[in-house]
């Protein structure tokens, strides 16, 4: 004790100044641990919000594993520009900022331990859209490759270099761009997951996400961010920046299923027979095969080569999904493998198929089910092996496949015989992947089956013309409008229907949309159509005299335009009944318009597709235009003529000159419309009481010599005074008793005239109550000419003739 007080003295001067001493460095401790070490471990980063940064670190247990940062090299200490953080960070942490593109234009940037790793500028570094990833070595801290995924397309080589190229341990660093989610299936999202993100499953077409994670971490424990797009095109940018410290929490190695692959000399044979069971003996240079798919999961597989089975129950390993044989030019049997598809994803499966050696023979069936995890890229490495049918591969179906190595492509006649003696095989064609629909579909909803099952994949091409008698005609020359409305999958039907007319020109078509929607203009260019924009209209109408002023500004040459309204699908024959009328059209100027929907075309009515009538009244909704009767008519004019809707009768200050070509059955059927509108019932009756639409692609037409004037005049007062007189003046709610027995009695005729009284020619009021006997719309005449309402049905022709109409005065 003595000894220890003369120490104190010596160094202290006394035990009071050793008590003061010791009171000082304590002091000095706590405040070093409560202000000082605190504040370091606190980030000031506004965005710490958005992201989750690892709560502690977990490196109990794993400090030779992952040594401290003080152990590494040293890092530089000033940051590339670009970079650069506003938080300083500690000795054992590393500064990152990772911010994901922005649309098409803006691209990613990745930043580690103050380098600039990704970036548009870096020379010879490539940046795609999808998935752009920086790999780093998770005990030295080396980036060990940099490289870019196309996830939109597909996700085979995205989910084989995080399964098989990244240790335990090792940090991935991710910024998405444009779009990097849409070929991403479970099995990649799932092992994101096993990399700390939280949030992958939640990322949605063109949203935005970066992560920074590493390869056995925790779901949860990742430095992420997820930017929903929300109701615009793309996301806005995901930005992460700070220190982080890793390992950023326990890495437990990931275990993935092992390739079930036996090599020669560990293949069992179960047992052996004779030819596999082959009744005809193989030839020198060939071998027997015997391949059976079972007939029910209750069942089991089987590959007999050569007499020995080595693919059954048991044997092998095989089991459900895809069991695979390869067999040498030697006939040995060099490889057995099983892959279950229905469970675990193709990757095995790829590197399987990708390394069989050249000219070796594969014999592969399927077991229960094999198609659910089956990958696009394994399909294709079938393809290439001499598979027909794998493109075809659903749910539960059998499959099997005697294929080779290096085989050149089948013609359709080619016949296999050295492998499979007289089996013809007619190979598939690789499937078409239509991008571009998929891409739509994915970013709009509510196209029904457009964006559904295979119809994703159908390329949207023109028909070529096939008459070629037509090749000059005129039709297939002229501009068609198309005046969008508001319902977006009545466009795309409208669309289709256009598309599908043979001998369509797709730069001739210009549609219409209102600049408020921005949406039609993704699906018109999906159409390969032009979209055209108009200034914002408060109605239809509005939008519909813009949308035919700009057309004939776009095409001044033009003396006739094509005008398709909303909510219409076309006939097949659209077109073509239109290039058959031109003719007629070019020399009879008296002809304003040609219009393809008739009023009266009902289903119980039955019409001809071979008629076409000239009627006074204009209908609109599809029709062929002529500019000469725009610009007297409607060009100055449209809000007196036009300014309800065209079933509501649009009325021309001059029409004495002028008629329209109508056909007895409609070439255009209007959607039915919803009771929402002023005169409901007079609408719906009109639209939704069932229609008749000609679904002839080439209908002949009839009476095309004698539509001109002065012909069809005469003939209409020929056919008039020739008709069979009905007597009958009875309204009825039905087709009348008297007028049905009357049709009946008159073997010798066809043709009835039927004569209500006028006062003058337009006085229709004594007609009004026959229309219902004939099952016509009952509201009022529609398609009267000169006083005459002509029709046919169910191979009856009918005139309902006015007292004062001129052809009634000629007979």
């Amino acid at each position: 004790m003595r000894k220890f007080k003369r120490v104190i003295h010596k160094q202290f001067g006394g035990v009071g100044n050793f008590f003061a001493m010791i009171i000082l460095v304590s002091i000095t401790v706590i405040f070093i641990n409560t202000y000082v070490l605190s504040k370091r471990n606190l980030s000031d980063n506004p965005s710490d919000k958005n992201f989750r940064i690892r709560d502690q670190i977990y490196n109990q247990n794993q400090t030779d594993e992952y040594p401290t940062l003080q152990q590494q090299t040293k890092w530089p200490s000033v940051a590339d520009a670009g970079c650069e953080i506003d938080e300083k960070c500690s000795y054992d942490s590393i500064p990152y900022k990772v911010i994901s593109g922005i649309g098409t234009e803006q691209y990613p940037i990745i930043c580690f331990n103050n380098k600039l790793l990704v970036h548009k500028n870096i020379k010879d570094l490539k940046i795609g859209r999808g998935s752009n990833i920086v790999v780093v070595d998770g005990k030295t801290y080396d980036v060990k490759f940099i490289e870019t995924f196309d996830t939109y397309l597909e996700e085979n080589f995205f989910l084989r270099t995080l399964r098989l190229k990244l240790n335990d341990g090792d940090i991935l660093i991710l910024a998405s761009f444009d779009e990097m989610v849409y070929a991403l299936r479970e099995a990649s999202l799932s092992l994101l997951e096993n990399y700390g993100s939280q949030v992958i499953k939640k990322v949605k077409y063109r949203d935005s996400f970066v992560m920074i994670g590493q390869k056995g971490l925790a779901r949860g424990k990742a430095i992420e961010m997820h930017q929903s797009k929300g109701k615009r095109e793309f996301g806005s940018a995901a930005h992460i920046s700070g220190c982080a410290q890793f390992p950023l929490g326990r890495i437990t190695p990931l275990s993935f299923p092992n390739m079930e692959v036996n090599k020669a000399g560990k293949i069992v044979v179960s047992k052996t027979v004779e030819n596999c069971g082959l009744f005809q003996t193989c030839k020198e240079n060939e071998f027997a095969v015997h391949v059976y798919t079972g007939k029910d999961n209750n069942d089991e597989p089987k590959i007999c080569v050569d007499g020995k089975y080595v693919i059954s129950k048991g044997i092998n390993d095989a089991g459900r999904g895809l069991n695979i044989v390869v067999v040498s030019n030697g006939k040995e049997i060099i490889r057995t493998g099983h892959f279950d598809t229905w469970k675990d994803d193709s990757t095995n499966l790829e590197i399987f198929l990708e390394n069989l050696e050249d000219n070796v023979i594969i014999i592969a069936v399927t077991f229960d089910e094999a198609s659910l995890k089956l990958s696009q890229h394994s399909k294709t490495l079938f393809f290439d092996l001499g598979s027909a049918t794998i493109q075809n591969l659903k749910y539960r179906d059998v499959w099997a496949l005697v294929g080779q190595k290096g085989i050149k492509e089948l013609s359709l006649s080619m016949n296999l015989e050295f492998l499979v003696k007289g089996v013809p095989i007619r190979p598939d064609p690789l499937p078409y992947r239509n991008d571009k629909r998929r891409e739509f579909c994915s970013r709009y909803d509510g196209y029904g089956d457009f964006c559904t099952g295979t119809n994703l994949d159908k390329n949207l091409v023109a028909i070529p013309l096939i008459n070629k008698t037509l090749e000059d005609n005129p039709i297939y020359l002229t501009p068609i409008l198309i005046i969008a409305g508001i319902s977006h999958n009545s466009l795309r039907m409208c669309l289709e229907t256009l598309l599908m007319q043979p001998g369509i020109n797709v730069e001739n078509v210009i549609v219409a949309v209102d600049e408020k929607f921005t949406e039609p203009l993704a699906l018109i260019d999906l159409f390969g159509f032009r979209g055209e924009k108009t200034s914002n209209s408060s109605t239809y109408i509005e939008h519909y005299e813009k949308s035919l002023k700009r057309v004939w500004e776009i095409h001044s040459n033009k003396d006739k335009i094509i005008v398709i309204e909303e909510d219409l699908i076309l006939s097949p024959d659209f077109l073509y009944t239109l290039a058959l009328l031109s003719e007629t059209f070019r020399k009879d100027e008296t002809i304003g318009a040609i219009q393809m929907w008739n009023p009266n075309s009902y289903d119980i009515i039955n019409g001809s597709i071979e008629l076409i009538y000239r009627v006074d009244q204009f209908y609109g909704l599809g029709y062929l235009l002529r500019r000469s009767f725009y610009e007297k008519n409607m060009k100055d004019s449209f809000k007196d003529c036009c300014s309800k809707r065209v079933w509501e009768k649009w009325t021309f200050s001059d029409t004495s000159s002028s008629s329209f070509l109508m056909p007895d059955v409609s070439r255009v059927f209007r959607r039915p419309i919803d009771g929402n509108r002023i005169n409901t019932k007079h609408v719906e009756t009109l639209f939704n009481r069932r229609r008749r639409t000609c679904l002839n692609p080439f209908p002949p037409l009839s009476n095309i010599d004698i539509l001109r004037k002065d012909k069809y005049d005469a003939q209409l007062t020929k056919s008039v005074n020739s008709a069979t007189l009905i007597k009958s003046s009875e309204g009825c709610e039905t087709i009348n008793n008297n007028v049905y027995n009357l049709i009946q009695s008159q073997n010798t005729s066809n043709t009835f005239k039927y004569v209500y009284h006028q006062e003058s020619l337009n006085d229709v009021a004594s007609l009004l109550p026959i229309l219902s006997c004939f099952e016509l719309f009952p509201y009022e005449p529609l398609g009267l000419y000169h006083g005459i309402l002509r029709f046919n049905s169910n191979q009856y022709h009918f005139y309902l003739v006015g007292s004062k109409s001129p052809h009634y005065a000629n007979v």
